[in-house]
């Protein structure tokens, strides 16, 4: 088989300008992998000529389709530029810290992804990325990069310190879930879209742990957040997030789950904006955030909101008036109070109690009409 032959000043026209230890790259029908004097390393084999030109160097620029049959595993620190496309790379549990940049792509650089992370830390950035399935967390960041599909699972808990954060990503998926989260802990969403999957935009099942959706938008999906099943509560900060125009539910909440919505965040979707399906769950909501409707409070363990539309407390005074024994209140609540408190304010005729209880008023009663008007403080809570 004849190989055109390269000189120097030919490769390095070729190459990025950056520093690079070995170029990976595709001519016609053939493959090269050349070091940074142009030195031969291998010819011809995609698979061979990727691997051996990986493990070769430490600054790599890859370009050209490298359609494989097998997965390429990275085990040691590498800084890998993509002007092209691998199909499959694999990142073991005992790599050094490596980082993975695209470059000048339209298409996918990377076909499937996996990551089992350990303790180092690796860096994706401008990169398309078709599936990516990570494990055993580790410090991860993807930086500026695009999916299709996001699996995080089985995290060992001995990662606890660690964080997954996609900063400034788009996830989409159009044939399903956008993300997959199982057993998994400590994951960031900042400034970050997950939009038009046909699917949920981010699908808790069994257990997730410490996940912080941060100034980002959740759009378009069928459910934007959804927790499915398990024993353990999953929990999700919700913070100067978007959800909006969700097809089915905004947040549905049909596994034990604690949720926190604050910092001005707006929850709106096509039916009902957020589902309680379970018990044993939790619904924070600050005041300055926007909810538009709530279905299921009632299944809550706990419910705290400062929201003047969705107030899961309120006070005030009320007064039994002369010759009366009692004094409708209007609560102003979300809910069906279970905690009602009640402190007279001057000397009453006799016992004092709440009876009548309803999601918009409750009673304050007397046992003996009052002589003159008898204000008393109130307390109520969902």
């Amino acid at each position: 088989m004849l190989i055109r032959p390269v000189d120097r000043k030919e490769f390095e026209r070729r190459t990025f300008p950056h520093a690079y230890d070995v170029m990976i790259y595709q001519e016609g029908g053939h493959y090269y992998a050349r070091d940074e004097y142009g030195n031969i390393i291998c010819v011809d084999s995609q698979t061979k000529c990727l691997r051996e030109g990986i493990d070769y160097g430490k600054h790599i620029h890859v370009k050209g389709v490298f359609d494989l049959t097998d997965p390429i595993t990275i085990t040691s620190g590498k800084i890998i530029y993509i002007d092209g496309y691998i199909s499959s790379i694999n990142i073991s549990n005992y790599s050094s810290d490596i980082e993975i940049i695209g470059r000048s792509r339209r298409d996918y650089h990377i076909g499937n992804l996996y990551i089992d992370g350990g303790a180092a830390r690796h860096t994706f950035r401008d990169l398309f990325i078709n599936n990516t399935t990570i494990r055993n967390g580790g410090h991860i960041l993807f930086d500026s990069c695009t999916f299709n599909y996001v699996n995080l699972q089985g995290y060992d808990y001995s990662n606890l310190p660690y964080w997954i954060t996609f900063l400034r990503s788009w996830i989409s998926n159009r044939d399903g879930n956008a993300v997959d989260i199982s057993m998994a802990v400590n994951i960031l969403f900042i400034s970050s879209v997950i939009a038009y999957s046909n699917g949920v935009g981010i699908n808790i099942n069994n257990y997730g742990r410490n996940i912080k959706i941060i100034n980002s938008i959740i759009e378009g999906n069928k459910t934007g957040i959804a927790f499915v099943g398990g024993q353990i509560p999953s929990d999700v900060v919700v913070e100067g997030t978007v959800l909006y125009a969700n097809k089915d539910y905004g947040i549905y909440m049909n596994g034990p789950s604690i949720v926190i919505i604050r910092d001005r965040s707006h929850v709106r979707s096509s039916t009902i904006d957020i589902l309680i399906n379970s018990l044993n769950s939790v619904l924070i909501i600050d005041r300055e955030s926007l909810i538009d409707s709530i279905s299921g409070l009632d299944k809550l363990t706990y419910f705290k909101s400062d929201n003047p539309s969705y107030l899961s407390r309120n006070m005030g005074q009320a007064t039994i008036p002369t010759n009366a024994t009692s004094v409708t209140v209007s609560h102003g609540l979300i809910c069906v109070p279970k905690k009602v408190l009640v402190t007279p304010l001057a000397q009453p005729p006799g016992s004092i109690w709440v009876s009548n209880i309803t999601n918009t008023s409750f009673t304050i009663n007397t046992s003996t009409a009052t002589t003159t008007d008898l204000p008393v403080a109130w307390h109520a809570e969902c």
